[in-house]
């Protein structure tokens, strides 16, 4: 019986612990998003807009093809 409520409460303490991974990953991903630099003096962020804005871009002039 000892054995088991160790057990139960090795479990109880590791509750949240998920959250707390997941926040610091997605942090450090947008830090990595708006404070790097990746080539050409932009941004993740911008370097992201700009490939958006050129996706777009080519798919209007597709579909405006006879």
């Amino acid at each position: 019986m000892n054995r088991m409520l160790k057990l139960v409460k090795g479990i109880r303490t590791q509750r949240g612990q998920a959250l707390v991974e997941y926040a610091m990953v997605a942090a450090a991903l947008a830090a990595a998003l708006f404070y790097l630099d990746f080539g050409g003096g932009k941004t993740g962020a911008q370097y992201l807009t700009d490939m958006i804005r050129a996706f777009f871009r080519n798919l209007t002039y597709f579909i405006s093809l006879p």
